[in-house]
C-alpha cells in the first residue's frame, strides 16, 4: 500500500528479531554521536539494561470496531492527549484528506475533511508540539512511495481539531527530500517535547533506515532529511507505522511490535539505538497504525478493512492506576 537538522553522526541501531512472540530478549545496540568538542554531548548505554515494559508480552484486549464505513484502508493512528478517549484516525492512498476521531469503542466522535491538503499516500499520523506553544499538532506523513518514483514526499503539520466542531485552520507543509533519492517509508515519530522527526523506511530485509528533521526546521522551504542511521527487525519484518512518548518508542510490522526505552533528555534516535524488545504479536489482516495512549501504559493497533477491530495492548507490569 500503501532546512537540515543539526549535524548528527551515523548512528547503527542493530537488534537481532525474536523466534516468538513472547520472547522479551533484548539485543545490544551501538550508538555513535559526535565527540564533546563537536559541540554535542558523547551519549552510551547499557547494552544489556531491560527496561521494565520488556519483561513480559503486553498483553490485547479487544475495546471496540471502528465504526464509520469511510475507515476502510487505515493506515495512521494518533491517541489524544488534549481529548481524553479520543483516537485520531486517517486512510491510506486514493482517499479523501480527511482526519477522523473515534473513541476506544470505535464509535464516531467527528470527521475533519482538509480541502487545501491532497491525501497521495498517507502512511502515519502522530501528534507533536508546533507554532503556538502549549498546542498538540497532527503530523500526516504523506510518505508512501511504493516503487520509490517520488522526488519529495510531504509531512502536512494541522492544530489538533476539536473532535464535536471539526474547526481546524492554520495548517502547513514541509517537502522533504533524502539523501539516497526516492525511498519507500510509512513510519512517522515525532517527539513530543521539541517535535524532531524521524521517517523509517520500509523493506523486506527488515534493515529499516532511519532519517531525522529537526523540530525547528523552518517548514516554508524544503528540506533534505539527514540519515541518522538503522533499525534492524528481522528479514520482511517492515516498519509500518510508531508512534513516540517521552519515555518509550513503538514501531510494529505487519504482525508485531517493538518497544525502545527514552531516558529523560535522549533524543529519538538516541533512544532507538539502545536495545529493543518485542512486546507484542498482534493478529491483524494488514497491520500498519499504532498509537501510544497518553499515559504510555498501553498502545492500540488497527488494520485495514471494514470496521476492523480496535486492540488496546497493555503492559502486564505497569502498576495499577
Amino acid at each position: 500500500m500503501s532546512r537540515k537538522s543539526p549535524l548528527l553522526a551515523a548512528v547503527v541501531l542493530l537488534a537481532a528479531c525474536s523466534s516468538t512472540p513472547a520472547d522479551p530478549a533484548t539485543t545490544s545496540s551501538t550508538t555513535t554521536l559526535p565527540s564533546a568538542d563537536s559541540g554535542t554531548t558523547s551519549t552510551t548505554r547499557d547494552p544489556l539494561a531491560r527496561p521494565p515494559f520488556c519483561q513480559s508480552p503486553w498483553e490485547a484486549d479487544e475495546v471496540g470496531i471502528v465504526e464509520p464505513a469511510e475507515l476502510d484502508e487505515i493506515s495512521g493512528a494518533a491517541a489524544s492527549r488534549t481529548h481524553p478517549g479520543v483516537i485520531w484516525l486517517h486512510n491510506d492512498s486514493g482517499n479523501e484528506a480527511a482526519v477522523f476521531a473515534v473513541d476506544t469503542s470505535g464509535a464516531e466522535l467527528g470527521r475533519v475533511a482538509l480541502p487545501d491538503l491532497a491525501a497521495r499516500d498517507w502512511e502515519d499520523m502522530a501528534l507533536g508540539p508546533g507554532p503556538e506553544p502549549g498546542r498538540d499538532y497532527l503530523y500526516l506523513a504523506d510518505i508512501g512511495d511504493n516503487r520509490a518514483t517520488r522526488e519529495e514526499v510531504l509531512i502536512h503539520r494541522i492544530p489538533e481539531p476539536d473532535p464535536a466542531t471539526g474547526a481546524v485552520g492554520g495548517g502547513e507543509t514541509l517537502h522533504v527530500t533524502y539523501p539516497s533519492g526516492p525511498a519507500e517509508a510509512e513510519t512517522l515519530l515525532v517527539d513530543p517535547v521539541n517535535g524532531d522527526m524521524l521517517i523509517l523506511g520500509k523493506a523486506l530485509s527488515g534493515r529499516t533506515e532511519v532519517y531525522e528533521l529537526a523540530g525547528s526546521l523552518d517548514w516554508s522551504v524544503p528540506h533534505e532529511a539527514t540519515r541518522v542511521g538503522e533499525v534492524v527487525l528481522g528479514t520482511f519484518a517492515v516498519a509500518t507505522g510508531g508512534d513516540a512518548g517521552e519515555d518509550m518508542i513503538v514501531v510494529r510490522t505487519y504482525d508485531e511490535v517493538f518497544a525502545w526505552e527514552r531516558r529523560p533528555g535522549e533524543s529519538l534516535a538516541t533512544g532507538l539505538a539502545s536495545s529493543r524488545c518485542r512486546v507484542a504479536s498482534v493478529d491483524e489482516p494488514q497491520g500498519e497504525a499504532i498509537a501510544l495512549a497518553p499515559d504510555q501504559l498501553s498502545f492500540y493497533t488497527v488494520s485495514e478493512g471494514e470496521q476492523q477491530p480496535i486492540l488496546q495492548f497493555a503492559d502486564p507490569a505497569a502498576p495499577a492506576l
